[in-house]
């Protein structure tokens, strides 16, 4: 059987996801690559541009998530720093273990983060989080991880690499850990829900017409009497005339902003069009 380049190239990609046992986590030599992803008083524009991907990447997950029955995952700025160090080190050696041979878990011991077990999904050559989460979720290996009901915590890596021959450029990787203790998920300090605007529905930081689809699909659904699963925040940014209902309403306001928008009317703000 032959394969396409593209193909071969997705397959490569698609790497087997690892799954490790708690166990002591020895430190890594790997120094360069910290972010600031905790302190947005501080942040650098790339730092900001980053936890930006990180954020639209988790409100993607939980999306997901909670259609399977799943409970949201909350994220963190320290796990998120700790998975960009990850992201970049697979640049060096696409693998779960690091550049200097150590495990992946290793720079979790560096952050102070500790777990009770964990996955990592690793992808390369995709530059939006969103398309990366789909391509993790079209992988056998990193769908499983993503629908595990045991994980309580997410960290999203992105790295961007400089070299112009690179034929990738775009490195993520992705850390599901679990923090529970009796059954009953434990918090991080400053752990979080990744926010969704007004009229963000899917949370993916861009008001378009797939939040209007997602209002449209929720709507429909919940007319029929069929139960159809969102996360906490959904409501709010989708009932954006504040009625109290989501519904076809608040998705023709959507549809019409974001034309307008896309046409070029840069300056259109969502509540004008409220009727």
């Amino acid at each position: 059987m032959k394969f396409s380049k593209s193909k071969l190239m997705a397959a490569l990609l698609a790497c087997t996801t690892m799954m490790y046992p708690v166990s002591v986590l020895k430190a890594s030599a790997t120094e360069e690559y910290r972010l600031n992803l905790h302190d947005e008083a501080t942040m650098t524009e790339e730092e900001k541009h980053i936890k930006e991907y990180c954020d639209i990447a988790i409100n993607t997950v939980n999306n997901i998530r909670v259609q399977y029955g799943l409970q949201e995952v909350k994220t963190f700025g320290l796990l998120n720093e700790a998975t960009c160090v990850r992201a970049m080190e697979t640049k060096e050696f696409y693998g779960h273990k690091r550049p200097d041979g150590s495990e992946c878990w290793s720079v979790l011991a560096e952050y102070k983060i500790q777990r009770n077990g964990g996955a990592e999904n690793i992808a390369a050559g995709r530059d939006n989080p969103v398309d990366t989460v789909d391509q993790w979720m079209n992988s056998e290996g990193h769908r499983k991880n993503i629908l595990d009901k045991k994980f309580s915590h997410i960290g999203i890596g992105y790295y961007k690499s400089d070299d112009p021959e690179d034929p990738y450029e775009h490195y993520w990787s992705m850390f599901l850990i679990c923090n529970y203790e009796a059954g009953i998920a434990k918090s991080y300090e400053n752990d979080y829900y990744p926010t969704r605007d007004l009229g963000d529905a899917d949370g993916s930081h861009t008001i378009n017409a797939n939040d209007s689809a997602m209002i449209l699909t929720y709507a429909a659904n919940l007319s029929a009497g069929v139960d159809y699963p969102v996360v906490h925040d959904f409501a709010e940014a989708a009932d954006v005339n504040g009625d109290g209902s989501v519904d076809a309403v608040d998705a023709s306001v959507i549809l019409a902003y974001s034309a307008d928008y896309n046409a070029g009317i840069t300056d259109a703000q969502l509540t004008d069009y409220i009727w």
